[in-house]
């Protein structure tokens, strides 16, 4: 593999962006409205944020904090609750800066919001250094699937995406250490559980700069920095958790988490849910997320042939990383009681690590991504059809984010919920209850694709397809011109 090392400092790109956008009126006009877009999507988003029952439940845990805080209770504080660290952090200032409860809520959906924009920014201004096409293709990719519809909701989940993908997006760019280890330290503070895909994560990223005849001392020694930040960065984020829980159980550990892992399924159950993750019609990625799904399998399947040719320029070994990352985590999930996130739009626990999986992915391989992505756009007709590709696509998502409640309704309560699974003689009905949701009830994407007609949506909503749309003409223009 190439080694990504020989990019232009992001200083002098963003010089000769800034040239070429003067230089020609057209391009600074489009910039500009597309800009305008985004900025309408982001309003219509912003009118329908949702509070979501997990952030409710947070949100009374944020007033058990402080009620404990004022009593002078410094250990066994139950009413804190189980969450992970992070959201207390901007939920409780906001009430200790005088705001409501419901406040702090708005700015947990305000923080999701920023996110996805923020996620979509970041990863164009990343991989646009190695491949414009790429890193339209990459955008797109991102806006289209289950992201649109957690940008609008108080779940954790979305402000996660964005801190990793950030971190992988800082390292393998080669920026400061200290960034680095920020964003390790961001990430640390999402899930308790969050260590070991760091850990991994960032081992990818260090493999992404090896090059053949590069002796891994040397390579070492150049990440060193960031290697040390990031261990740093891990280590403080743990000690965080570990005196929060003290504050909360009395115990360095999350003893409510520790456990509901006593509920996980049988080695059969576990096979199943790792399946239904990709390929449940209500759960897997492969209907929620498509074009993720087919991008990550087809760069993947590309770059191995490569390397079976002979190909001595690519190295299989980001991609290796990649995988142990996503297997890691859907292994993890799949022995997990609730794996696809209890009441939710597919499955949401797997959402944070995708995003800086692709982008490390087309990072180290942006000349092969490129090559498969220039067809789809090599002429208008397949263009267009890319475009209403995406359209169809997306249009649940945003059926999605304006009747949440009724597509969740008919598919977790219309049969009747399923039982809890911490006692014995209910643990078998909830998994095959849980079998059900997946696989057998009716398609919450079907039921959102009826529901479009009747879906009380302004048309201004539309921006959403629209927008996708245009950036296949993006996408079109940037490989014609790369």
């Amino acid at each position: 593999m190439s080694p990504p090392n020989p990019v232009p400092p992001s200083s002098s790109a963003s010089r000769s962006v800034a040239l070429s956008l003067l230089s020609r009126p057209g391009s600074w006009a489009g910039w500009v409205l597309g800009l305008v877009a985004v900025a309408s999507l982001a309003r219509i988003m912003a009118r329908q944020l949702f509070l979501d029952g997990d952030t409710e439940d947070l949100l009374r845990c944020v007033e058990g904090v402080r009620e404990c805080l004022a009593a002078g209770r410094w250990a066994g504080c139950t009413e804190a609750g189980k969450w992970p660290l992070l959201q207390y952090v901007p939920a409780l200032l906001t009430r200790l800066a005088g705001g409501s409860t419901a406040a702090a809520g708005q700015v947990l959906c305000y923080v999701s919001l920023v996110s996805f924009f923020a996620l979509l920014a970041m990863t164009w201004r990343t991989l646009s250094a190695r491949s414009r096409p790429v890193a339209v293709a990459a955008v797109l990719v991102l806006a289209s699937g289950l992201l649109f519809h957690y940008a609008t909701r108080s779940f954790g989940e979305m402000a996660a995406t964005f801190a990793a993908a950030a971190f992988a997006a800082a390292w393998v760019s080669r920026r400061s250490p200290w960034l680095v280890a920020a964003l390790a330290f961001i990430i640390g503070l999402t899930k308790e559980t969050a260590f070991p895909f760091i850990a991994v994560l960032g081992a990818t990223c260090v493999v992404v700069h090896h090059a053949p005849g590069l002796p891994w001392r040397e390579l070492l020694r150049a990440e060193r920095g960031r290697l040390v930040g990031s261990a740093a960065a891990v280590v403080l984020s743990g000690v965080l958790f570990a005196a929060f829980n003290l504050f909360r159980f009395g115990t360095p550990y999350n003893a409510r988490y520790l456990e509901e892992a006593g509920w996980g399924p049988s080695v059969p159950v576990q096979l199943e849910q790792l399946v239904a993750l990709w390929l449940a019609p209500n759960a897997g990625l492969l209907f929620f997320w498509p074009f993720l799904v087919v991008l990550l399998a087809v760069l993947a399947f590309a770059v191995v042939r490569q390397a079976r040719r002979g190909d001595g320029a690519v190295s299989v070994l980001p991609l290796l990383g990649v995988a142990a990352l996503v297997g890691l985590l859907c292994v993890l999930l799949s022995r997990w009681w609730a794996p696809f996130g209890w009441w939710a739009w597919g499955s949401r626990l797997v959402i944070p690590w995708l995003p800086a999986a692709l982008l490390v992915l087309l990072y180290a391989y942006a000349g092969t991504a490129e090559s498969l992505i220039r067809p789809l756009v090599a002429t208008p007709v397949r263009a267009a059809l890319l475009a209403l590709s995406l359209m169809v696509a997306a249009m649940p998502h945003l059926v999605s984010i304006y009747r949440s409640n009724e597509l969740l309704n008919a598919l977790f309560f219309d049969k009747g919920p399923c039982p809890g699974p911490a006692l014995p003689e209910t643990a078998e009905l909830y998994w095959r209850c849980l079998r059900a949701e997946a696989w057998t009830h009716p398609s919450a994407l079907l039921h959102a694709y009826r529901m479009i007609p009747t879906t009380d949506m302004p048309k201004r909503a539309l921006w959403y397809p629209a927008l996708l749309a245009l950036g296949c003409v993006w996408l079109r223009r940037s490989a014609r011109v790369s």
